[in-house]
């Protein structure tokens, strides 16, 4: 059976009816006898009717949601295995690990970049959603201790991992762009957590510093982890040695912040035979304005502009409004504190609880270099006496002269001045990438405890960072991030969210269907490339 239109033409105007027909043979003759007539029914549901008659064995259900069992998460994990594989980090994650373990790998990784969780958490939240439809674990295998495991047999093949997903923008990098933060731990068993400057304001906490470079082009191409308690300028050899022989670098430049500058660490860049541009600290910049009586004119000129050069470097004066808002509000709290230091050693001797002139001044500089305005204020007293603070107007009139400028140096002394200072802004990326690590990914705390599986820990949520940042950038050359004031990377993980994967049970029979409403269709099509979500589709797509 079928449905037929048909059509007469009358006064000028065309007259359509819709019947059921059912077509049966006469003496070799080919008819039709007219069942129903359907021209009142909608457009859709004449639709529907087709294909009943279409499909003998199928059943009209009056009502869908008693048949509805569950949905689940699924337009933010298919979107993300989607990105993973384009990346390639799925292949070469293939290469080296077994299914098992690439499954519950891929699963950390979406958690960390979906809902970052523990471990134990990331597991019992993955089973929720799409995620078993599309790799073969069986129920036994989510469980915190296998993904522990799996863990396990991702560092055993971490360097060869490292090496093809450094590797992954194939040219050799014109900038190597360096920095660290550090990452706090609970529990000390970890033999490289330790005390150290804390970037996450928990000094309390033990911690593992993170060292991380970036190329040109913004695509991490190594990161190591020190002990807690080293120094910025301590973690340089390693990381260049083995960049150096990883790309065979001939000719590079690296680029560092004020942490980095030290004489050794000069000695060991030139020593490479790269080059450097380095931000000097605000201590050094005025000392050099002031050695080399550089005058205050210069700051007037535009800038960037080369202020001094000497024996193959070259200092490059540079300015940031936004800089000088930070510099401003930081001197201005030094100065404070540095008041307030002395001003506590007043009161004790006005109050006679200290009076011996050598008790004093020990006091009095202790208290000083605690607060870091040891530079801008001094005191004088006699025993028995009164004790002044005085103010050293000059430093202080030069220091705030300097908020919002700094100097660079640099040993490329033929590079244009913008073209230095456009370097060395490329920091930001290194900041934007530990900003993610920290607010998005959510890597701190750390809670393993032992060194192999920290590393492990670290590892996978740089990748989930990188799979976030290469979506980030997608959205905004596209122009959709800031368009409108919630178009947010947050909140085009959240839209993914809503898309669900439907659970149907019909005789017994488990139906799956993608939702077809997605709030975010345009989008995924023009910037992504992806069209409808199809769970056929998709599984074959994104299925190991």
């Amino acid at each position: 059976m079928f449905i037929k239109r048909c059509a007469r033409k009358y006064k000028g105007k065309t007259y359509e009816s819709f019947h059921i027909v059912e077509a049966f043979r006469d003496k070799d003759k080919v008819k039709h006898r007219y069942i129903i007539n359907v021209t009142n029914f909608t457009k859709q549901q004449r639709e529907k009717i087709l294909k009943l008659l279409k499909n003998p064995d199928a059943k009209i259900i009056d009502d869908i949601d008693s048949l509805f069992q569950q949905g689940k998460s699924y337009g933010d994990i298919v979107f993300f295995l989607y990105q993973m594989k384009n990346l390639h980090l799925t292949d070469i994650l293939s290469r080296y690990l077994s299914k098992k373990v690439l499954s519950l790998t891929l699963a950390v990784i979406l958690n960390r970049i979906i809902k970052p969780t523990s471990k134990m958490e990331a597991i019992s939240w993955i089973k929720k959603t799409s995620f078993p439809y599309f790799f073969p674990l069986k129920d036994k295998d989510y469980h915190a201790n296998r993904v522990y495991e799996a863990m396990d047999e991702v560092y055993d093949n971490l360097d060869g991992i490292m090496e093809e997903f450094y590797k992954l923008q194939g040219e050799k990098p014109t900038l190597l762009i360096y920095d660290i933060t550090s990452t706090c731990f609970e529990g000390r068993s970890v033999r490289i957590a330790k005390n150290g400057l804390s970037r996450d304001r928990r000094p309390d906490r033990p911690q593992v510093l993170l060292g991380l470079c970036l190329n040109e082009k913004g695509f991490p191409i190594h990161f190591e982890i020190f002990e807690g308690n080293l120094k910025d300028s301590e973690t340089l050899e390693d990381i260049l040695g083995k960049v150096k022989k990883r790309f065979k670098i001939k000719k590079s430049i690296f680029v560092g912040d004020r942490g980095m500058i030290t004489l050794n660490n000069t000695k060991i860049i030139k020593g490479k035979n790269l080059g450097y541009i380095l931000g000097l600290r605000h201590e050094k910049a005025k000392d050099l304005l002031r050695d080399k009586d550089i005058q205050p004119e210069l700051f007037d000129k535009p800038l960037p502009v080369t202020i001094y050069q000497e024996n193959g470097k070259k200092y490059v004066l540079c300015s940031s409004e936004e800089r000088r808002e930070k510099d401003l509000y930081v001197f201005n709290q030094i100065l404070k504190e540095g008041r307030e230091a002395l001003c506590v050693v007043e009161r004790m001797v006005n109050k006679g609880r200290l009076k011996k002139y050598d008790k004093v001044v020990r006091r009095a500089q202790k208290k000083l270099t605690e607060s870091g305005a040891l530079r801008y204020f001094d005191f004088s007293y006699e025993e028995g006496g009164e004790f002044k603070i005085i103010e050293k107007k000059d430093e202080i009139k030069r220091a705030m002269a300097l908020c919002g400028y700094y100097i660079l140096e640099t040993s490329e002394t033929e590079m244009e001045d913008e073209k230095v200072e456009e370097s060395y802004k490329r920091l930001k990326e290194v900041e934007r990438v530990f900003r993610d690590l920290k607010d998005l990914i959510n890597i701190r705390p750390v809670y393993h405890w032992v060194e192999r599986r920290v590393k492990t820990h670290i590892f996978l949520c740089l990748l989930a960072q990188v799979v976030l940042s290469t979506v980030r950038k997608k959205l905004k050359r596209k122009g959709w991030l800031g368009k409108r004031k919630e178009n947010t990377l947050e909140q085009f993980i959240n839209l993914l969210g809503t898309i669900q994967l439907g659970e149907f049970s019909i005789e017994g029979r488990k139906i799956l269907r993608v939702q077809k409403k997605n709030p975010l269709k345009d989008v995924l099509l023009e910037i992504f490339d992806l069209s409808s979500f199809d769970l056929v589709k998709d599984r074959k797509a994104c299925s190991i």
